[in-house]
Formats: C-alpha cells, structure tokens, sequence
C-alpha cells in the first residue's frame, strides 16, 4: 500500500479525512500530535531508557528507529534546534501559525538546516511504509518519491471558519475567521522558507479536493481508491489509466 500524504488548509478537514483514510487502509496516521509522541520517545530512547521489551508496542514504535537514525545524523538528538528550540517534539509538531511572526531573535532565524530535519523525519517515517502522514509539507517534501499519493486539501474560508469554530469550541465565527486568516499566512511563510512553494501549488500533488463542495467522506473515499490503485497497478499505471478505469470512484 503507497504511503499518503495530505496538506490541507487549516479547516479543510485534514484530520478527518486523514483519520478516515487510514481506517480504511489499515494505515498508521502520522499527524502533529504523534510525531510529538515519538519525538519525546526518541528523547527517551537517547537518554538510555531501554525498556521496550518489557511493555506492548504502539503504533509510534516503529518509526523510532527511523527518527533515531535521522537525529543522530543531522546533531538534533539531545542538543536542541536554534530556531524550534530544545527537543525534538518541538522541532515536528510546531504548529503552522508559529511561523508567521518574524524571528525574534537571532537565535530564532530560519535555517535551512532545520528544515532539513523535518524533511528527513518525513523520508524516514514513508520509508517505514503503510502511514497516511498529514501535513508538515509532507507532499512537497516526497514530491518524486515512488510509490507516495500526495493529496492537496483546500475549501471556502466561511466553511473552513465553521469547522475550525466547531473543532475548537471557540465562541465566535469571527474568531476562527482570524485564525484561519492568521493560520493561511504562517502556513504560505513556512512552504516558502522551506520549499520556495506555496501550499495550494496544484503541482505539488496527484489531486487536490475541495471540502466546499464534497463532503469529508467522500474526499477519504477518493483517496482510498486512487491508493487501491496505485498498489494494484503500480504508480504510473495508476496516474495513466485511472481516467480510462470503468470502476466508480467509492468502489471498494
């Protein structure tokens, strides 16, 4: 099964529709709350606690020595980052709004090497295989990577507004108006720090779908056919053919 990746504007319905996704596929779902998971079991696993035999796995397990490996490569492991600051749950799960203020400090500028990090976390947890990896620039960074379905999601700021009201309890539309105005420029600084890109960049993925206009199920129900595909044909097949197949797109 392809490893997915889907970007979405915030209110889009990423997590939903990611969550959605990898039930379908008996995938692992790789969001920003579970690469912060693993970034503290990295810590630990960097501070000597050995005690994986002795407790169930979970579904963060195996992409541990994943990270491991990418950290002790890039120096990040124990030392803190100059711009996400010490620990590498920081560095994976920084919100998309924390970037849109301008450095503070000298301490805090944008490096390319920080970047770099996230990217390589990204590569290692596709190269484990079968995960549906939401957000992070995950369909930018694999962008050419054999055997990924980059998914793209984007929807009217009103109904985004709405969902991201609901999501987050927040007691007014016009609050969530302003978070998702604030939300949509951090998110356009960090693709253009990192990738000189921008986020609704239609070549950036296979397809991208508008949550305006389908519901979150059947944007799922797209991916989880178009990811059939590519696992029963192959990559190239699956993009060349897809438009010739006389199967209904929520085929099972």
């Amino acid at each position: 099964m392809p490893v997915i990746t889907i970007e979405g504007r915030v209110g889009a319905g990423g997590p939903g529709v990611g969550r959605l996704v990898a039930k379908a596929l008996e995938l692992d779902f790789v969001d920003r709350l579970l690469l912060s998971e693993i970034g503290r079991r990295v810590g630990a696993t960097v501070e000597a606690v050995q005690d994986s035999e002795r407790r169930l796995p979970s579904r963060g397990d195996r992409f541990i020595s994943f990270i491991q490996r990418t950290l002790e490569r890039t120096g990040s492991a124990g030392a803190g980052d100059p711009y996400f600051g010490p620990g590498m749950e920081v560095l994976v799960s920084r919100p998309y709004r924390d970037f849109e203020a301008a450095p503070a400090t000298r301490a805090e500028e944008l490096h390319e090497s920080q970047f770099d990090t996230t990217s390589e976390v990204i590569r290692e947890i596709a190269a484990a295989g079968d995960a549906v990896i939401l957000s992070r620039g995950g369909g930018a960074i694999l962008r050419g990577t054999t055997g990924v379905l980059r998914v793209g999601l984007l929807g009217e700021k009103e109904d985004r507004a709405k969902r991201i009201q609901q999501r987050e309890q927040l007691e007014s539309l016009e609050s969530a108006r302003e978070l998702i105005e604030h939300s949509d420029l951090a998110q356009a600084r960090y693709f253009e720090k990192a990738f000189d890109s921008n986020p609704v960049d239609p070549f950036l993925y296979h397809f991208m779908l508008n949550t305006s206009e389908v519901s979150l199920e059947y944007a799922a129900g797209v991916i989880v056919y178009a990811a059939r595909q590519m696992d029963e044909q192959g990559l190239l097949a699956a993009e060349h053919g897809a438009l010739e197949s006389e199967e209904p797109l929520t085929s099972n």
